[in-house]
């Protein structure tokens, strides 16, 4: 499905990045965002050069490059705190929280990489506001994506945020709950073999090589590694929401290869759901866990469909339902309505 570029706003630009503190990222080579314009009040516009060869975002076995979903994560992510400090007056020392979102893969001939570094556009409306104490304090976004003027992906997804005194307040309390049981390596077990999660380099496997299966359950421990600068761009109050990520694709993966027999390299993620419900803390003994009902086979048989958990001490931390559509059928992902996401509490990530 191909889109004229027309579509977009005449004033965009692919020359150079925006601000790096506009997407709160502290690396020039992190910000892949390159301008932004208002359409209308709630209708806004991005533009954006997505990289060919990422340490982390290129990293992947697959017999083809292609343009990592969770780069198109990112990209969505920089967008919406774009908008919002550039055209929605929030504050620069406002702090974020990301509450849940729903990501589908459109077409995956959008994301094959070509001779040179892909343009996109990113397409956002406010749909929803969330309002405290009668001001403004969150959005819920819906984010369309183009790469070349093709149609790759669609986010909806919910992000609120408070100010910076607010914020202390609320991590304080938080962190020194955990300083008590605090242990600096529990979250960085061996790491599995990066074959085994769809990686080449082993610096970018986030999930641990101690898999226990009990019961119809698999737990597979969760590398924090706070020196991988492709997943900690700076420093951090709590694990990121992009490492949570990452952590449920390569569950994913073992899960696909353990219970269905299908290789990493053999599929690529086409759909995620997550919703965060609590901070992930540092020094905890991390997880992710599914059972083996919880992985079957969609009605096309090319589509793996699984939901997930991460957990701490017990807590659940972040969930996610996971689509793994087969290479050769991915071409052609068609977009049905988002899913309604029911917020739960905020959760930073």
């Amino acid at each position: 499905m191909k889109i004229d570029l027309g579509y977009a706003s005449p004033g965009l630009a692919y020359e150079s990045t925006v601000p790096r503190h506009m997407v709160h990222r502290a690396a020039v080579s992190e910000v892949f965002l390159t301008g932004g314009l208002p359409c209308s009040d709630l209708h806004f516009q991005c533009s954006a050069q997505l990289p060919r060869a990422h340490r982390y975002f290129s990293d992947h076995t697959h017999p083809q490059s292609h343009y990592d979903m969770l780069l198109l994560l990112e990209v969505f992510r920089q967008a919406s705190i774009y908008i919002a400090h550039a055209f929605l007056k929030v504050s620069m020392q406002d702090k974020f929280i990301y509450l849940d979102s729903d990501t589908r893969l459109l077409q995956r001939s959008a994301l094959l990489m070509r001779d040179c570094p892909a343009t996109a556009l990113v397409d956002v409306k406010v749909v929803d506001e969330y309002v405290r104490n009668g001001v403004r304090a969150g959005v819920t976004l819906d984010m369309s994506l183009l790469i070349q003027g093709e149609a790759a992906a669609h986010k909806r997804m919910g992000i609120r945020w408070m100010d910076e005194a607010s914020w202390k307040r609320m991590r304080a309390k938080a962190m020194h709950k955990v300083i008590v049981n605090a242990d600096p390596q529990i979250q960085r077990p061996a790491p599995a073999q990066p074959s085994l999660v769809g990686r080449a380099y082993a610096g970018n496997v986030v999930v641990g090589a101690h898999i226990q299966e009990q019961d119809g359950a698999l737990t597979v421990p969760v590398i924090v590694d706070q020196g991988n600068a492709g997943i900690f761009d700076h420093p951090l109050d709590h694990i990121p929401g992009m490492l949570l990520l990452e952590a449920f694709r390569q569950t994913a993966l073992i899960a696909a290869n353990r219970y269905q027999g299908i290789n990493p390299e053999e599929v690529l993620l086409s759909r995620c759901q997550v919703r965060f419900t609590r901070f992930g803390e540092f020094g905890l003994a991390t997880s992710c866990r599914l059972t083996s009902d919880a992985v079957c086979l969609a009605d096309d048989h090319e589509t793996v469909l699984m939901s997930l958990l991460i957990e701490q001490e017990g807590q659940v931390i972040a969930t996610a339902s996971l689509e793994l559509a087969a290479l050769a059928a991915a071409a052609d992902v068609r977009l049905t309505a988002p899913l309604s996401l029911t917020q739960t509490q905020p959760a930073g990530v």
